[in-house]
């Protein structure tokens, strides 16, 4: 059943739509901003993954609170108080007084923002609609997230391009402002969620990563998402370092790269239809998209010019969105009700401490051995990765997995 003929989801899609492109838009723009001030590889991917490395870090301990919280207000006031961070952070470009300090500060505080409202983002799709509308919502929600992370930054570049980075942020205010508006007027028409037992912190902690390890198939995609994002995301994320020191690129540059891995996840989210494909052909394009997009993130160390790294990003943007969205799609759906949030919250924690790692790392590596360099190097362990996930996880290997689960 498609989850577009209900029309409190749809209008709650299409909101939160435009609240996470504005964040992929501000997470761009900041690290472009970043590299001009600096030109370090190391604070421009740090500045540009410290959006997301709370998640990673405080994720599971957020979500075992979260099971209790009322799911829309948990949302409304994070998305209030990351509204306010980034007005602040727009009125200070806006007067030129944007440093460094103000850079790391702001991303690192609208990082822990995104953590305390992940859970609940998480969660809050699989209330609004019923049970039976369920699989299209999540791989819908799913499409949109993935979709905007590539397409955000895109966007991103063209705006840096034709309005300026002040602008750019004023942008990014105006996108948060819908999804606040809907959560406030949102009729409560939503299904009564599952609350999870009472019990000690740590132990319902440890019972919802319990859950995640000893379900064969939860773990294989959370393998693959860990994979997927060290090693391909980790690198989309910190385009804007890569634009700057291997192409020696402006705003124009960094817009066409950008755009070229926006094309690849639009791509990919057509061929996944949209929330309409079965879980078992889904399960079967997991592994073989993650090993093409490490395999294409290591070509980077052999191409220097526009043409190439955009070719390169198509590939590894419609790779990367296939995963990502896959992934998600099939741990909501086989995951119990009443474990929702703190699993999904370890794939959370896997997805975005992983890129955060990756990218870290990479930007770390290129301030000392070049940046393509640092990309080949890192790329290594990600191939054996790979190769240990199909020998250690037989829900891996695409020729086992039948197609009408």
């Amino acid at each position: 059943m498609n989850a577009l003929t209900i029309r409190p989801f749809v209008v709650y899609f299409l909101t939160n739509t435009l609240s996470l492109l504005g964040t992929w838009v501000q997470k761009v723009g900041l690290g472009w901003l970043t590299w001009q001030i600096t030109e370090s590889t190391f604070w421009t991917s740090f500045v540009s993954i410290a959006l997301m490395a709370p998640v990673g870090l405080i994720g599971p301990f957020v979500a075992v609170l979260a099971e209790n919280w009322d799911t829309r207000q948990a949302m409304l006031i994070s998305k209030c108080l990351m509204l306010l961070v980034s007005t602040v952070l727009f009125l200070l470009q806006l007067y030129d007084l944007n440093s460094l300090s103000s850079l790391v500060s702001g991303s690192l505080i609208l990082g822990l923002l995104s953590a305390l409202q992940g859970p609940s983002r998480l969660v809050f799709v699989a209330l609004m609609v019923p049970k039976p509308y369920l699989p299209s919502a999540i791989g819908l929600n799913s499409v949109s997230w993935n979709v905007c992370r590539i397409v955000g930054p895109s966007l991103a570049g063209f705006a840096i391009v034709f309005l300026g980075l002040d602008k750019t942020f004023g942008i990014v205010v105006l996108l948060y402002i819908p999804l606040i508006v809907n959560l406030l007027f949102l009729k409560r028409t939503m299904r009564e969620r599952c609350h999870a037992p009472a019990g000690r912190f740590f132990a319902r902690l440890k019972e919802g990563g319990k859950v995640a390890v000893e379900t064969p198939l939860i773990f294989t995609s959370l393998s693959i998402v860990f994979i997927n994002s060290a090693f391909v995301r980790g690198v989309l994320e910190i385009q804007p370092a890569i634009v700057g020191q291997v192409l020696g690129g402006d705003s124009a540059t960094l817009a066409m790269v950008t755009a070229s891995a926006g094309l690849g996840a639009l791509l990919a989210a057509g061929c996944l239809g949209y929330g309409r494909m079965s879980v078992g052909v889904i399960q079967r394009y997991l592994w073989p998209m993650m090993l093409g997009g490490v395999v294409g993130t290591a070509c980077l160390y052999i191409t220097d010019d526009l043409v190439r790294i955009s070719a390169v990003f198509v590939i590894t943007g419609f790779t990367a969105t296939v995963t990502g969205i896959g992934a998600q799609t099939v741990i909501q759906v086989n995951v119990p009700e009443q474990y929702r949030a703190r699993v999904m919250t370890w794939w959370s924690t896997l997805s975005h401490g992983s890129l955060a790692l990756g990218g870290t790392v990479i930007g770390f590596l290129g301030d000392y051995i070049t940046i393509r360099s640092a990309i080949l190097l890192t790329m290594i362990p990600g191939l054996l990765l790979a190769v240990m996930v199909l020998a250690k996880c037989p829900l891996a290997r695409w020729w086992t997995t039948p197609l009408n689960r």
